[in-house]
């Protein structure tokens, strides 16, 4: 039986590996870092990056979520005025969450990208202080959650929901059960 490990010090990723009941230990990940800005490549690349300096026996699985707008990455504001200024751009706009997936096994890697598509309301300046004053935008992608306040910004989602928070839960189980060959009981932990 392999014993699975993520790399992981993400809260929101952890809470949905336990609250899903997932067999997963986490651990810290590697110095993240990517060579390229292009959107599809940019999340596998600080995925793989988190788990090169992890051996152990089982499989190492690494994730990196991004928000793209057309070929330019939001990254985490660094302060309020670059967080409003990214959220006005997601204002009444589609955009797409990509999170990287990378699983090291046996000095195998498997790279996978799962993309969901948000769109957003119109935001005004008023629901923006509001919003502010209920969440914390800075140590976020895109600078929101959507499974926080800044929730209220989403109209519509095409594609998984748990991708958005950052841990695309259906593509994570099909890739440990089909692509990698592990049974149900080497996934989930048993009980509550």
């Amino acid at each position: 039986m392999s014993k699975i490990y993520v790399a992981t010090t993400s809260p929101r990723r952890i809470k949905l590996l336990r609250d899903f009941g997932f067999a997963a230990s986490t651990l810290k990940p590697c110095m993240e870092h990517a060579r390229t800005k292009d959107v599809k490549t940019f999340p596998i690349e600080k995925a793989k990056s988190k788990i090169e300096c992890i051996e152990k026996d089982g499989i190492i699985v690494g994730f990196d979520t991004i928000v793209a707008q057309g070929n330019e990455i939001l990254e985490k504001p660094k302060n309020i005025d670059e967080a409003r200024n990214t959220l006005m751009k997601l204002s009444d706009r589609w955009h797409e969450v990509i999170t990287g997936m990378v699983f090291k096994e046996n000095g195998r890697i498997r790279a996978y990208n799962v993309i969901t598509r948000v769109k957003f309301i119109k935001i005004t300046e008023k629901l923006l202080d509001i919003a502010f004053l209920r969440y914390n935008p800075l140590d976020k992608a895109g600078a929101y959650a959507i499974q926080e306040f800044s929730g209220i910004f989403v109209e519509r989602i095409e594609g998984d929901y748990y991708n958005v928070v950052g841990l695309p839960l259906v593509r994570f189980y099909e890739v440990l059960r089909y692509d990698i060959g592990l049974d149900i009981e080497s996934i989930f932990q048993r009980g509550i």
